[in-house]
């Protein structure tokens, strides 16, 4: 290529945010498997008729061509896989999926590969979208994913002190990152309903007839986790939160 010319290279991503810019222009931010977060400019997109405003939406998952020019990045076509449009039509589960992406948005650092967490968020808007899956059951399942990637897992096999079973009063240890015993009992009060929600959620074996009401205690923790290890606010989980029932 001549010198000064725009690099081309296609990527699949996906949208997680998309703001006005210039007249009829837009800047994307771009989630991506082998460079993780990335800032592109989309021109045109918000003409009547312009053929790529699909790709200019939040959620849409697509194959993106990127020119590439002095460190930035302009889409010049795109191919759309999903824009997973039944997320508009439920309240919940929009914001459900909205909480996927801030996750993402935070958690994924500029030009570092993240396939696993890509895969993840893909098909938590999927099964937000196009299954009648429990919302909050996929969103944590997610979050579970998605803290292991980003290296907060959190420990869901046994006491993280003893290595004890976890039953009776159980603590959590958001520092570490565990759940404790009550012998143990390091870090705050949490409840064997949360503990045993979120093993379901991670796919691990757990009693069933101790997980009711969990669901709504593991997003709390689990946001509340995520907000000390990344300083960040979660707005969009935590009106998921508020408006799940």
């Amino acid at each position: 290529a001549a010198e000064g010319a725009a690099m081309e290279f296609k990527t699949d991503a996906l949208v997680i945010k998309a703001t006005d810019y210039k007249e009829n222009d837009k800047l994307l931010n771009l989630f991506t498997p082998s460079r993780g977060k990335l800032t592109a400019g989309i021109r045109g997109v918000r003409k009547p008729k312009a053929k790529l405003a699909f790709a200019a939406q939040p959620f849409c998952f697509a194959e993106y061509v990127l020119a590439e020019k002095g460190g930035r990045y302009t889409v010049t076509a795109a191919y759309l896989y999903d824009g997973f449009f039944a997320l508009r039509t439920d309240i919940v589960r929009y914001y459900a999926a909205c909480a996927v992406l801030e996750i993402c948005d935070a958690l994924l650092v500029e030009e570092g590969e993240s396939r696993a967490l890509f895969i993840a968020a893909a098909e938590a808007l999927k099964g937000l979208s196009l299954t009648d899956g429990d919302a909050a059951e996929l969103l944590v399942g997610f979050c579970v994913a998605a803290l292991h990637e980003a290296g907060y897992m959190l420990d869901l096999d046994g006491c993280g002190v003893c290595g004890g079973e976890v039953k009776g009063n159980v603590y959590f240890d958001f520092d570490a990152g565990y759940f404790t015993c009550t012998a143990c009992a390091s870090g705050v009060r949490a409840s064997g309903a949360t503990y045993e929600t979120l093993r379901k959620c991670a796919g691990l074996a757990y009693d069933e007839e101790k997980t009711a009401g969990g669901l709504k205690r593991a997003l709390r923790l689990i946001r509340t986790y995520l907000a000390e290890k990344t300083e960040e606010e979660y707005p969009c989980f935590g009106e998921f939160i508020r408006l799940y029932e």
